[in-house]
């Protein structure tokens, strides 16, 4: 049994092999070898009338290589050549720019708001430093112990915080805040609360701490508190998820949390002097850290849903 098995199974694979798909014997009186059309007419109705193609499943709306039409050329319709879209061109970069940033405003006025004053502030410090609007900038758009502490000018805590020294210092801190600020926001929202307070917040408490170890030697100027605090918060929030960033040419990926300390140590390290001489304002970044980190605690508890409750029941109160 296992022999006649054996025998039937090879001569199958023998006759399988060696067909043809639509072999049809020249002695039929069907169709003649002579007349190709006829032949796939005559195909067409051995098949019962069904289409001269077969659709894949795997493929919707995608030809086979059974697409053949009766005069035997092959046909795919779906089919459309990249060069009949050559002449589209992409759209103005001014009408790009117009765009994103009506998009930002929709999404949030703070983000919007905050981009724009950072911009309108870098131009007007290009101004020569003998000029009106210099002595306007470095007097009130600063934060240091002289201005704060001794001339009292408190709002330069938050204004300075828009201030950059360097086009590289405002393109990567407006980065940040975007991005940081897009991921924040909703989760702020859930608690009924805004972006603008926890910005403004988190430049006040960033500045607060640089002047605790300046000792009266350095001025700061810069976003880069607030970012830090949005980014502290955000990896507090999805701490697994993957941030990407270059480091000396070298393209970094890990997990948000693991960022954040980092940033946290090395900020640590750069107060206690052991990360190099630099410009960089490291009290500063730790302070937005570390404002980031105790909001985030707060809000676990939903006190800052409290703290809103009871700050809006006061203010309507006071409009009575």
């Amino acid at each position: 049994v296992v022999t006649w098995i054996f025998l039937v199974h090879f001569s199958a694979t023998i006759v399988t092999t060696n067909a043809r798909p639509f072999a049809i014997n020249s002695a039929s009186s069907i169709v003649s070898n002579d007349n190709r059309r006829s032949c796939l007419a005559c195909i067409h109705k051995l098949r019962g009338g069904a289409p001269s193609f077969e659709s894949n499943p795997n493929y919707q709306n995608s030809p086979t290589l059974g697409d053949v039409n009766k005069d035997g050329f092959y046909h795919a319709t779906t089919f459309q050549s990249p060069l009949q879209n050559n002449n589209q061109r992409p759209p103005p970069l001014t009408q790009l720019i117009r765009n994103y940033f009506a998009d930002l405003h929709k999404y949030s006025p703070t983000l919007f708001n905050g981009t724009m004053a950072s911009i309108l502030l870098f131009v007007l410090w290009q101004f020569p430093t003998s000029s009106f609007v210099s002595t306007i900038l470095r007097n009130h758009f600063m934060t240091s112990s002289y201005i704060v502490i001794h001339k009292r000018r408190y709002h330069a805590l938050i204004l300075s915080a828009f201030s950059h020294a360097s086009f590289r210092h405002l393109a990567l801190n407006m980065y940040a805040f975007v991005t940081f600020g897009r991921s924040v926001k909703p989760v702020l929202a859930s608690q009924g609360i805004d972006l603008w307070p926890f910005v403004f917040a988190a430049a006040v408490f960033g500045n607060l701490v640089f002047l605790l170890f300046d000792k009266g030697q350095g001025s700061c100027v810069g976003l880069s508190g607030v970012t830090l605090a949005l980014l502290a918060f955000d990896a507090l929030v999805y701490p697994t998820k993957e941030l990407r960033m270059i480091v000396s040419f070298i393209p970094i990926t890990l997990p948000a949390y693991y960022l954040f300390l980092g940033l946290l140590g090395f900020s640590v390290l750069g107060i206690l002097g052991l990360a190099g001489r630099s410009n960089v304002a490291h009290s500063t970044h730790l302070g937005g850290l570390v404002f980031g980190a105790l909001f985030y605690e707060a809000f676990k508890r939903g006190w800052p849903r409290l703290w809103n409750y009871r700050i809006r029941k006061a203010y309507h109160a006071l409009r009575r």
